[in-house]
């Protein structure tokens, strides 16, 4: 792959235009977002798939192969494949994530790739993924939002049944980064565009219970389970609890299906940072900080991984103990937020 390292964009303006000028010369196209996909990342692809679609354009949302199954209400005119090695796309949208470090085994397709696109909210992250096509822009709560503005032109022209399911994408790309409202990233931005979404028909009541309140009972008690393990440390500053693999396996289910345990903790009086331990393989810890404290980004850059400052994760091997104690240090050691 030969691409320009374009800067990085920080822009509020319409990029209709520079992006179909990339879709239009593919001869092939993959959207794709971070490894452990959230309501975000997965149903912004949903919806950018439909606005190509509707334009004309042919593509294929890559996934990790993990289970989909809570974006069902979303999933009626979605194409998806699982990722593997012999997969070549002349144009890759990556969206939510700035980072070859969290694309996982799906980083040759940006190797094979002609040409890149990255549209993203988060913060620059370690190891960036080059780009001809990057916008950056983490004033904006959700990509699904930046995505909602930036292609505003495209999406005004979409006949209006297309353009109210990419509202129903989009709003619940910011139920899922705001935690209905309720994280620090919930500012007028947020409600303008929720505003405007409204307009356009969807039924925010509904979207929230298809998506923050349909859980199955073996997921609340993987849940109940998880909570059950909580510790505090540093007199009550520090929150853990965790997962490991064996729960998943004796309660035969996938945790990737389901959003982060740290949603049932948050709102615990007296904590300065929440992190959850979630073991996806024998030694290996997917871990979700949480803080409006401490500054969470900066702690999980440390070790390759990413997000906001107020809520990140990153990848660590080794025992529970061992991680925790890292992960301990780090959070004695992290920057206060103001």
């Amino acid at each position: 792959m030969n691409h320009n390292d374009h800067d990085i964009q920080l822009m509020n303006k319409d990029i209709s235009s520079d992006f179909f000028a990339l879709v239009k010369e593919a001869e092939s196209i993959a959207l794709t977002t971070h490894i452990h996909s959230d309501g975000d990342g997965m149903v912004t692809c949903f919806a950018l798939q439909e606005i190509m679609k509707a334009s004309g354009f042919d593509s294929t949302i890559v996934t990790d192969g993990e289970e989909l199954d809570r974006y069902a209400f979303l999933m009626r005119y979605t194409k998806v494949q699982a990722f593997h090695e012999d997969m070549d796309f002349g144009l890759v949208i990556v969206l939510d994530c700035n980072s070859y470090d969290r694309i996982g085994n799906r980083h040759t397709l940006l190797d094979k790739a002609r040409k890149v696109a990255v549209l993203d909210h988060h913060m620059i992250e370690h190891n960036h993924i080059p780009a001809d096509l990057q916008l950056v822009d983490y004033s904006y709560p959700s990509v699904g939002a930046l995505i909602w503005r930036s292609m505003r032109e495209t999406i005004q022209k979409l006949n209006p049944a297309v353009r109210k399911y990419v509202a129903d994408c989009v709003y619940v790309s910011i139920l899922n980064d705001s935690n209905n409202f309720s994280n620090a990233n919930t500012n007028a931005t947020m409600f303008e565009i929720s505003a405007e979404l409204a307009q356009e028909g969807i039924k925010a009541h509904e979207l929230h219970m298809a998506y923050l309140q349909n859980h199955s009972a073996k997921e609340m008690l993987y849940v109940g389970r998880s909570l059950s393990t909580i510790r505090l440390f540093e007199d009550g500053k520090y929150l853990f609890l965790h997962s490991d693999k064996a729960l998943a396996e004796e309660l035969d289910v996938d945790p990737s299906a389901y959003m982060s345990v740290t949603r049932w903790v948050q709102g615990i009086s007296g904590l300065s940072a929440i992190a959850y331990f979630r073991e996806d393989e024998p030694g290996m810890w997917k871990i979700s900080l949480r803080s409006l404290i401490l500054d969470m980004h900066e702690v999980a850059a440390r070790h390759g991984g990413g997000g906001h400052r107020q809520a990140s994760g990153l990848t660590l091997m080794g025992s529970l103990q061992e991680v925790q104690e890292v992960i301990l240090h780090d959070l004695k050691q992290a920057n206060s937020l103001s």
